[in-house]
């Protein structure tokens, strides 16, 4: 057998490329969860924050012009916690691309605390968890995209169009 004929063989049987990762069922659903556990986690730090540090700090009788800045204080410690718990938690899963994820994910709800805020706190957590919990899945089904550019894209248009739904 010559060497020509071995290359012909090994083009005929090259292995196609998918260009997406895989990703099961189970894999989707762990990371809906995540994302709910990380919706928790900032809407419940974000009360508490507000609650008991920025208002306490911000809302005393000399400084009452800065109350007004209290809730978007705390949703940004509370928004930024839940990112770094998220972004562990999706680690640790070995999720393909967990930044991409929990980026995309803050970017679509940022200032959506506060379109919450005036429901009642319990209210306000389920609505957040369901709606972390779905950016999550959203965005971890689109970074399955093998190319990073053309996932990357895809991420962006779906966060103007989620930006839009969510603040018309």
């Amino acid at each position: 057998m010559n060497d020509s004929s071995v290359y012909a063989e090994a083009r005929d049987t090259d292995i196609k490329v998918s260009p997406f990762v895989g990703m099961s069922v189970r894999e989707l659903i762990t990371t809906i969860l995540v994302g709910a556990g990380a919706g928790l986690v900032a809407t419940a730090i974000t009360i508490l924050m507000n609650k008991f540090v920025f208002a306490a700090v911000l809302c005393r009788p000399e400084a009452a012009t800065d109350c007004t800045n209290a809730p978007m204080y705390s949703m940004i410690v509370g928004l930024v916690i839940g990112l770094i718990a998220g972004l562990v938690a999706l680690a640790q899963l070995r999720v393909y691309r967990p930044l991409l994820i929990v980026v995309a994910t803050v970017i679509a709800l940022w200032g959506f605390q506060a379109l919450v805020g005036g429901l009642a706190w319990y209210w306000a957590l389920l609505v957040m968890m369901l709606l972390f919990g779905l950016s999550y899945g959203l965005f971890a089904w689109i970074a399955r995209v093998r190319s990073f550019l053309l996932a990357a894209v895809i991420a962006v248009v779906l966060v103007v169009l989620v930006r839009l739904l969510l603040v018309a």
